[in-house]
């Protein structure tokens, strides 16, 4: 992925389609990279992203100002690695909002980093036309749609990166906090018999493989501009 510091940020306006799944797969990624990714989860008091890497992740709750400035002054206290922000739906308005107002981009890009946004897109039009939206906001240097093959996307082009679908005992498996997507590429089967781990590297596949595309994207983009 990208080599100058970046900072991945996960959003959707529905619930319950694969974000917190998508986050965990970003920073898992990085780390098979030789990264050293650290997660911020807004998701409190539950905290599911922390639960899986509770070493290297900050649970900061967006809907108190004081989770809000935690969450920016980790990142610019810290400039020199990636991050990865876990947004429920809840938070994802605001979030934005608080962007704009602090003019937090611009001060990203002044500490050297990158901004890639990764929305998934649901099936409904109010889906689309908030993807389309967060598209439209300045300062980020790649907005990803995502479709999540399991709910179904109103996505009308290819997408930058497909969770593909996955059968429902593998979902749950992983779904397990300490269940470890790193240690599995890295050939960890964690109990799972064969249907499961060839479902699992076929979703994998996939995935990692849009994800390690997105430095070509990037380029592309800048020669648009």
């Amino acid at each position: 992925m990208a080599d100058k510091p970046t900072v991945y940020i996960v959003a959707s306006d529905q619930n319950r389609n694969g974000k917190t799944l998508l986050s965990r797969l970003v920073v898992d990624y990085l780390l098979l990279d030789g990264k050293d990714p650290f997660a911020i989860d807004t998701d409190a008091p539950e905290g599911p992203l922390r639960q899986m890497f509770p070493g290297r992740t900050l649970l900061a709750d967006f809907a108190q100002m004081q989770g809000q400035m935690k969450l920016f002054d980790t990142i610019l206290a810290s400039p020199g690695r990636d991050y990865v922000i876990d947004l429920p739906v809840r938070h994802m308005l605001p979030f934005f909002k608080a962007l704009k107002e602090l003019d937090f981009l611009n001060e990203l890009k002044t500490r050297g980093f990158r901004i890639i946004v990764f929305f998934i897109v649901d099936r409904t039009q109010s889906s689309l036309r908030a993807a389309y939206e967060t598209s439209e906001i300045k300062g980020i240097d790649l907005f990803a749609p995502v479709v999540n093959e399991n709910v179904g996307t109103s996505w009308p082009d290819d997408a930058a990166l497909t969770l593909q679908a996955l059968p429902r005992d593998v979902a749950i498996a992983i779904s397990e906090r300490r269940f470890s997507i790193r240690n599995f590429v890295l050939g960890d089967e964690q109990g799972l018999h064969e249907q499961q781990r060839l479902a699992l590297n076929g979703f994998l596949t996939r995935a990692l493989s849009d994800l390690s595309g997105l430095d070509v994207e990037l380029s592309l983009q800048k020669l648009r501009k």
